[in-house]
């Protein structure tokens, strides 16, 4: 009862900063790429707007989540096309959100799957300690001791790792969040989106095609159920597009 409770409070507070009317509206890429920067400003500029950012409270899950992959997608593919419409679906679906083409007649609607591909537990930590102390390691591990009751201390464990062995990382991260949406039912012409963390990966001078030749060998030449394959890198210097026979 407690905890539901305090979601419901985390809930409404995020409410100020955004609210579902606004994360779904049916929107140009264009318009998509200028709203979401326009907001995000909006909301860091808001008092206690930062920490729900970070922490993901509220809406502003959704909005990081799902909505800022959905934005980069718009630049990356869509950027100059004024006949696509983008929009984020909340709710019980087995799909995220609609690409609508209005080039067709009538016009076409293709689901669009996004998940992330993150280090779980750890990545949350590395949030919360930005949260707390300003700043958290790009690389390494973050160490939690003690609990809500006894007081938690994180403590950052730094190593020296050249930008392969990130992207190195990477690749596994983003395998393991193929490999749970490929054990999913979906309906027909749905597409997988899969973000990732390309701050240091993009260093690698020849990432991209280290990553495609990666899905490659993780796929082969076996048809899956998504039409199409997306990875976009959290930084927005990384974005490929893989076609479901690749």
């Amino acid at each position: 009862m407690i905890l539901n409770i305090a979601k419901g409070i985390t809930h409404i507070v995020s409410m100020k900063f955004i609210t579902e009317g606004d994360l779904i509206i049916e929107r140009t890429p264009q318009e998509l790429i200028n709203w979401f920067d326009y907001k995000l400003n909006e909301i860091q500029q808001q008092e206690g707007g930062k920490k729900a950012l970070r922490m993901r409270e509220g809406l502003c899950k959704k909005m990081l989540e799902e909505l800022y992959p959905l934005r980069i997608l718009a630049e990356f593919q869509f950027a100059n096309r004024n006949d696509i419409r983008l929009q984020l679906v909340i709710g019980n679906q087995n799909y995220d959100a609609l690409i609508i083409d209005h080039s067709f007649s009538p016009e076409c609607r293709n689901k669009l799957e996004i998940t992330q591909a993150h280090e779980g537990e750890n990545h949350f930590f590395k949030r919360l300690m930005i949260q707390e102390k300003g700043w958290a390691p790009l690389s390494g591990q973050v160490i939690k001791r003690g609990t809500k009751n006894t007081g938690i201390s994180l403590d950052a464990h730094l190593i020296m790792r050249d930008v392969e062995d990130s992207l190195h990382t990477q690749k596994n991260l983003i395998g393991k969040a193929l490999e749970r949406k490929t054990k999913k039912k979906y309906d027909p012409n749905t597409s997988l989106l899969i973000m990732f963390d390309d701050i240091i990966a993009s260093h690698v001078p020849n990432a991209k095609e280290i990553l495609y030749q990666f899905i490659q060998s993780e796929l082969g030449f076996k048809p899956t159920q998504f039409s199409t394959l997306y990875l976009v890198g959290s930084s927005r210097k990384i974005c490929l597009k893989l076609p479901h026979q690749i």
